[in-house]
């Protein structure tokens, strides 16, 4: 899978934070994903985050499902995914972060708000990647969308989500970081990118990057995952106290100190593959 990521792709990745790969991942790794997401649903004990809840356009949020679903355990331990990224950001050496479903069902799902992630997350480094893979066929204006090269220019704070049906620019933390433009508004002062995809179209995206999703038409569906790893040079960073950085983990911060490298049990190793992952296979 390593020959999939050129030279070429990695410098746009560097320049752009944004790479578009078709045909990416197989469609027997989306049919585990299909069966993680149904378990996900079910499970009443897993948090869904209601964006614009009680809305018509309201649509559902699942952060760290490689925890409660076995499913997307096995898609991040041993699809190709961590070996992609981990070439694209040349690493040989790739741990977990996070993974989160954005679930827009039913239609007529609103879009997600521009942000980055990297304000929400206390990490610091260049060796970091996110997957976007969507298990539905979608229209250019329904994908994700981004701007390209953000990630190396003005690191804006978050949106607060519990503001979002009211102001989608209202700052996370309020504090240390500039608001968030309303690029919604003013969407002919960016230079926007986004495209049409087919299940097994992949898209990586640097958590740098400005992005937001699209909103699903009156019979659209975009169910999608993004998958989030990183290599050796990614650190442990403080943010704003003001909130606590996502997803949510306690206890992270009496761990480790600013510029020590982002250890601990919520980040497992993928790549080399552990042995204790291997002996439960061979």
């Amino acid at each position: 899978m390593h020959s999939l990521i050129t030279e070429e792709m990695k410098d746009q990745y560097r320049e752009d934070g944004v790479v578009f790969l078709k045909q990416g991942l197989h469609a027997e790794w989306l049919m585990l994903i299909e069966q993680g997401l149904a378990r996900i649903l079910s499970d009443t004990g897993q948090t869904k985050f209601k964006f614009y809840e009680d809305r018509p356009d309201q649509f559902l949020e699942a952060v760290r499902n490689m925890e409660v679903a076995p499913e997307i355990a096995t898609l991040i331990y041993h699809s190709p995914i961590a070996d992609l990224i981990g070439a694209l950001i040349d690493s040989e050496n790739v741990w977990y972060y996070s993974d989160e479903f954005f679930i827009k069902d039913g239609g007529g799902a609103g879009r997600t708000p521009w942000h980055q992630d990297m304000p929400y997350f206390p990490i610091e480094g260049e060796q970091v990647a996110s997957i976007w893979i969507s298990l539905d066929p979608l229209r250019k204006e329904e994908c994700l969308e981004m701007v390209p090269g953000s990630h190396r220019q003005t690191r804006y704070d978050g949106f607060d989500p519990m503001a979002v049906s009211n102001d989608p620019t209202k700052p996370y933390y309020g504090k240390d970081l500039p608001p968030l433009p309303d690029i919604e508004a003013e969407r002919e002062k960016w230079n926007i990118v986004s495209w049409p995809i087919e299940p097994g179209d992949v898209i990586f995206l640097h958590p740098g990057v400005l992005h937001g999703g699209g909103p699903t038409g009156a019979n659209g569906r975009r169910r999608a995952i993004t998958i989030r790893l990183y290599g050796d040079d990614i650190v442990f960073a403080a943010r704003p106290s003001s909130k606590p950085y996502a997803p949510y983990t306690p206890g992270l911060s009496q761990m480790l100190k600013p510029g020590e490298p982002l250890r601990g049990p919520w980040y497992p190793r993928l790549r080399p593959l552990p042995q204790h992952i291997r002996d439960g296979y061979m």
